[in-house]
């Protein structure tokens, strides 16, 4: 399961480079910045400029490192429908449904897995992002419970 696991996250580390997009100005950060902002067992972590892919899924990932290549010991990364809609929709684990967590984090002492439990909320859809909130508890395969809470994110769609 882990070997999945694992391979689940190349394909998903490779796809986000492939599909990665670059924003229509880059002069313009003050409002048009993406981010992802939650708080897991009790640290707040605010992920600035995040990646927006989009392949089988409209895919948000945010790290706190340097960037692709340097992606800190931290990832978070929320998979989407290609064509959201606005509402509230339950995480439905790695390999079911069209809405997804996965998270790392070694300073937690947290392996890479999906959440099976928790929620999003699509606020808002412009022609450029989607904005939202999130919750989860989500459970690795050695039984390391991390409680995400307080999540918001603004991605650019496509």
């Amino acid at each position: 399961m882990k070997t999945i696991k694992f391979s689940l996250l190349l394909l998903l580390t490779f796809s986000t480079l492939t599909f990665t997009s670059c924003s229509k100005d880059d002069d313009t950060e003050s409002e048009s910045a993406t981010y992802i902002n939650f708080t897991a067992e009790g640290k707040t972590y605010n992920f600035k400029d995040i990646i927006s892919a989009e392949s089988q899924a409209l895919t948000l990932n945010g790290n706190n490192g340097e960037g692709i290549t340097n992606t800190g010991d931290t990832q978070i990364s929320i998979f989407l429908p290609v064509e959201p809609e606005t509402g509230t929709f339950n995480f439905e684990g790695a390999f079911e449904g069209e809405h997804k967590l996965s998270f790392s984090s070694e300073s937690l002492g947290f392996d890479f897995d999906f959440t099976e439990s928790g929620s999003v909320t699509i606020t808002e859809i412009t022609e450029d992002y989607i904005i939202g909130t999130f919750t989860a508890i989500i459970t690795s395969e050695n039984d390391v419970t991390i409680t995400i809470a307080s999540g918001e994110f603004k991605g650019e769609i496509f």
